[in-house]
């Protein structure tokens, strides 16, 4: 599982989440997949994003997380 904008999908520097086989995969299952595999409940990644955990349960229900957010994402995945 990986976050990039190295990816066609990608557009306008937006970044996309990649499953294991590198299928581009929705926000909302992927951010809640990311959120698990990291052991982290929704107000433990909204604390490492800087963001409350009402916004993590958005991103999760299906509204567009930002590309920062997704990019720290994407850093938290490769620790």
């Amino acid at each position: 599982m990986k976050v990039t904008t190295n990816h066609p999908s990608s557009s306008y520097g937006q970044p996309v989440i990649l499953d294991d086989s590198g299928r581009v995969i929705d926000y909302a299952p992927g951010i809640k997949v990311i959120r698990k595999k990291l052991g982290l409940t929704a107000r433990e990644l909204g604390e490492k994003l800087g963001v409350a955990e009402r916004t993590v349960n958005g991103w999760e229900g299906g509204r567009m997380p930002d590309a920062r957010c997704l990019n720290m994402l994407g850093k938290l995945l490769k620790k």
